[in-house]
């Protein structure tokens, strides 16, 4: 009860999966949202870090600006100085100089205008500048927008299709809208010419393949392992059928990677290739998918390698199952995979000259195989919905910043248009300005006041203020070179605070889930409280019951020394006894003096053994034991009464069983170590195995790279076969196959060749005799087979060749350790006793 208490104790806080899945979720959030924090002020860190420059230039420019705006007061003043100075010249003249006042007057007008000009021209060159500039960085955005609703338009047209053709498929025979658009045209446009095919055809594969019931897991990555492209093929088995399915390809508009044509061997159609079971663990493409066409079943074994394709629950489970790893560091894969994928997505890895390589999956893995129609509809409508909802938002985004470019344009051309106009004002007025002072220069009035001393600070005015003006485009173009950098800055700051929004709301979701979860905290209590009751009332029971063996274990205490008691006047007994014994049989003087009553120490001493059986069991041993006892001694007519005697039989009795007991012990001890060494030698039996069968596959696959082809040879020591893999062109794994039947007969007859030899390298028979080995080969096929058959049989000397051939050898060289008999054809003759085949004399 305590235990039960304990346990419901530690569920109070814990609900089902559902909690469990959520609290992960939540931590998983949390986490998320600290990285998330962590990026945010690291963000701003390297944005408050980017932005000290741009606010330093800033200050700079607001001091500049404050010294602009003193120069150009200056300039004000001097400018009125200069024309009180003219106004007082006017003024002093009188009516005789009135034209010489007029012209005066239009110089300091036209130099106040210009003056203003110059000042207004300034701020808007600068209001062109930015307008221009907020117009080209819009350029990048209106792009980027154009080009995001142009893909999202795309993918709607695409689901859009799909939907098409699933719902024209559904309830039909035309139901292959999910291996490719093409596949439902062609498959029509095949059933319709199928009486033009001279062999079978089969295709798309995809409509061949089923998921073995409860393995629907690893649909998705068995598809992964295939590849979405192998499922829309079509296999042909000969040339004039893939040249009429080509035809049928163009006439439905297939792309070059629309239904491809696969041509197989004519014998892949009969039955399907003997492959492997998956290993212990783990599962193969084989066996998740069930495929009855053997063409189908051959085609994915020859070109997508199912049978070495490893499926997986994890990574780490596929790494315990089938990774190995040497002393020297090296990987190797059990049995025959060469890759195993991985859920949950697709993750896979493989060995490659010993060393492992772990390749992740970015991609979506998607489900053709198996998939219910209806459901595909609803996800592909799903899918139509969610796209549309994002090609609406890509709209309003791209109808958002055409209607920001357009009015940024419009400003850019309306400030260029007045800057334009300006500029041409200042220069006109420039151009009047110099005529007015050329034609004062030229007056024959001279005035009577000389105004050269605030032209002069004019001009000095003036040329400060452009210096300053000079000096603020160049800190405006240094913080506009700065800009870009806090931009992105900034932009990453946006995102990071809207993943950190969008964090933010999940976690309340998370959170909301997991407060009505916790609701259910009441019950849990109530279960809590009631087991709390028992475990209370149990524990008033308990106190009675230890009262009870308290009173048990006193009495076991009194049977313990009453037990000790006797044990003690038995060991006393068997050392009286063994004394007598080793005197010869006579009493020792004293032993009747030793004292019976034993002390605290001696019953202390004597060693308590726990039974293995319980008191009623072992009283019943002992009263069979006494009843065969006197069984015995009735049908041995036995009436020995005398101890000693009676010891001293079962001394010499003793001794003699201890005799058989020691024989036994040797004899026992022999057949383990005969045990041992025949794992020890079995174990080296199984290393001279594997040696032979690594030497056999290396032999022969160097005797078949003389012929520029490769190959591999599979031990199956369990089921005892021999399988062999056939590569025709070492640099074309398309060529390999497992069916030898599939091979030429040239190509059979060499491959027998190679087989044969580098099996004879591990056998230790004296005599190789080969008949007629080189019937099927074609001329460079033999030249070679003989050239390596001579070469291994000169370097093997410890070995005797014989090599029957009805072929010419005129073209092999000569040699001290070669020798060629030619037999003369034999007469036939019906005679009796007439010729017959000649022989050899040895």
């Amino acid at each position: 009860r305590r235990a039960e208490l304990v346990n419901f104790e530690a569920k109070l806080n814990v609900t089902d999966d559902e909690e469990i899945a959520l609290k992960n979720r939540l931590d998983e959030l949390t986490e998320e949202a600290g990285l998330a924090a962590e990026t945010k002020n690291k963000l701003e860190q390297d944005l408050k870090i980017a932005e000290n420059p741009i606010k330093a230039k800033e200050r700079d420019m607001k001091i500049l600006r404050t010294e602009i705006k003193t120069s150009q007061k200056k300039l004000k003043s001097a400018r009125r100085r200069l024309e009180q100075a003219r106004q007082d010249i006017i003024e002093s003249q009188g009516n005789a100089a009135e034209e010489e006042r007029t012209r005066t007057r239009k110089i300091a007008e036209t130099e106040s205008d210009l003056a203003r000009a110059k000042e207004r021209a300034g701020p808007l060159k600068e209001q062109v500048r930015q307008f221009l500039r907020e117009y080209e960085e819009l350029e990048d955005p209106k792009r980027n927008a154009m080009d995001a609703h142009n893909g999202t338009e795309r993918q709607l047209n695409a689901v859009q299709q799909k939907i098409r053709s699933l719902q024209k498929g559904v309830g039909g025979n035309n139901t292959f809208a999910l291996f490719g658009p093409k596949c439902s045209s062609l498959y029509e446009l095949v059933q319709k010419n199928s009486r033009r095919f001279t062999g079978p055809v089969a295709g798309p594969v995809g409509m061949y393949l089923k998921i073995v019931n409860g393995k629907e897991q690893y649909a998705k990555i068995a598809e992964f392992a295939i590849g979405s492209g192998n499922l829309d093929r079509f296999i042909v088995t000969n040339q004039d059928d893939l040249e009429l399915m080509d035809s049928l390809r163009r006439q439905v508009g297939c792309g070059s990677r629309d239904c491809s044509i696969y041509k197989i061997s004519p014998r892949s159609t009969q039955q399907k290739y003997n492959t492997p079971p998956p290993p212990d663990g783990v599962e193969t493409v084989t066996s998740v998918l069930s495929v009855e066409n053997a063409m189908v079943f051959n085609f994915l074994v020859d070109l997508c390698k199912i049978d070495e394709s490893a499926l997986a629950d994890s990574k780490e489970i596929s790494e315990k199952k089938l990774l190995n790893k040497d002393g020297n560091g090296r990987y190797s894969i059990r049995g025959q995979v060469k890759k195993v994928f991985c859920l949950p997505n697709g993750d896979f890895w493989q060995v490659n000259k010993g060393m492992l390589n772990m390749v992740s999956n970015d991609r979506q893995l998607k489900q053709s195989i198996g998939v219910d129609h209806s459901a595909a509809i609803d996800s592909a409508k799903h899918e139509l919905r969610a796209i549309q909802a994002e090609l609406d938002r890509n709209k309003r985004e791209v109808k958002a910043i055409n209607d920001q470019s357009t009015r940024v344009k419009r400003e850019w051309n309306n400030r260029k248009k007045e800057y334009e106009g300006l500029t041409s004002n200042v220069s006109k007025m420039e151009q009047m300005l110099e005529e007015l002072k050329e034609q004062a220069e030229t007056s024959e009035e001279v005035p009577t006041i000389d105004t050269t001393e605030f032209e002069n600070d004019i001009t000095v005015a003036e040329e400060e203020v452009e210096d300053l003006k000079k000096k603020e485009s160049t800190i405006s173009e240094e913080i506009e070179a700065l800009h870009p950098e806090v931009e992105e800055l900034k932009k990453k700051l946006d995102e990071t605070a809207t993943r950190n929004g969008k964090i933010l709301d999940d976690l309340e979701k998370v959170e909301a889930g997991l407060e009505d979860i916790v609701k259910g905290q009441t019950r849990r209590q109530e279960v809590v409280d009631k087991c709390r009751a028992k475990v209370q009332e149990r524990e008033q029971s308990l106190v009675q019951q230890e009262a009870v063996v308290a009173q048990s274990k006193e009495i076991v205490a009194n049977a313990l020394l009453a037990a000790r008691k006797v044990q003690f006047a038995t060991n006393r007994e068997e050392e009286r006894l063994k004394a007598k014994e080793a005197n010869g049989g006579i009493a020792v003087r004293g032993d009747d003096d030793m004292n019976d009553e034993p002390s605290e120490e001696d019953l202390e001493a004597i060693e308590i053994v726990e039974p293995r059986h319980d008191t009623k069991r072992c009283q019943a041993r002992v009263a069979s034991r006494e009843k065969k006892i006197e069984n015995e001694k009735k049908r041995r007519n036995l009436s020995e009464a005398d101890p000693a005697v009676a010891r001293d039989k079962y001394l010499r009795a003793k001794k003699a069983l201890d005799s058989k007991m020691e024989q036994i012990r040797t004899i026992e001890q022999n057949v383990d170590m005969l045990i041992n060494d025949v794992k020890e030698r079995k174990k080296r039996w199984v290393l001279f195995r594997s040696h032979i069968a690594q030497m056999t596959n290396i032999s022969f696959d160097e005797f078949l790279q003389k012929k520029n082809s490769a190959g591999q040879v599979e031990f199956d020591h369990e089921n005892r076969q021999l399988n062999l893999i056939v590569q025709k062109d070492n640099t074309d794994e398309s060529t390999q196959t497992k069916d030898v039947k599939a091979l030429s007969g040239g190509e059979r007859s060499f491959t027998t060749l190679s087989l044969l030899l580098a099996i004879g390298e591990s056998l230790e028979t004296p005599f190789r005799v080969m008949d007629e080995f080189d019937v099927f080969l074609d001329p460079v096929a033999r030249k070679l087979a003989l050239d390596t058959l001579i070469d291994i049989s000169k370097e093997m000397e410890h070995r005797q060749f014989i090599f029957i051939t009805p072929q010419d050898l005129s073209n092999i060289p000569t040699d001290p350790k070669l020798r060629i008999f030619h037999l003369k054809p034999p007469k036939r003759s019906n005679m009796v006793g007439g010729p017959q085949q000649q022989t050899l004399n040895f």
